[in-house]
């Protein structure tokens, strides 16, 4: 394995999406995230705007930015046999957040429905 790859993704600010429906990525923050990595040795190879759902209501814009740098020599072979568990561990951690965020939504149709229910009650006494 002679590259290893790093994808990071840096969001536009979530108080100003929310609160104002716009948001921004501001260019100090990225210039920050891009001059971190390279002074660890990685260096930007690709950048994508995506935009996210983000809450219930509002969409997020987020840069996803794939970063690469050569695996030393002497580590190839190891970081090659470490590569399997590294899919296994990103694939365990993504379905957590499935879950996570699963229970978040079922938590706030019941939410929402026992706040209906609690207001028509009220309304009716």
């Amino acid at each position: 394995m002679e590259y290893e790859y790093k994808v990071i993704d840096v969001a536009d600010g979530s108080i100003s999406s929310v609160l104002l429906g716009e948001g921004r990525i501001e260019t100090s923050v990225l210039e920050a995230y891009i001059n971190a990595m390279a002074a660890d040795g990685w260096r930007m190879i690709f950048m994508s705007n995506v935009m996210q759902r983000h809450l219930v209501a509002s969409d997020r814009e987020t840069l996803m930015i794939t970063f690469e740098r050569r695996v030393p020599e002497d580590q190839q072979e190891a970081r090659a046999a470490r590569c399997i568990d590294d899919v296994i561990a990103a694939e365990d951690g993504a379905k957590r957040v499935g879950h996570r965020a699963a229970v978040g939504a079922v938590g706030l149709v019941a939410g929402t429905a026992l706040l209906g229910s609690l207001l028509s009650n009220g309304e009716s006494a």
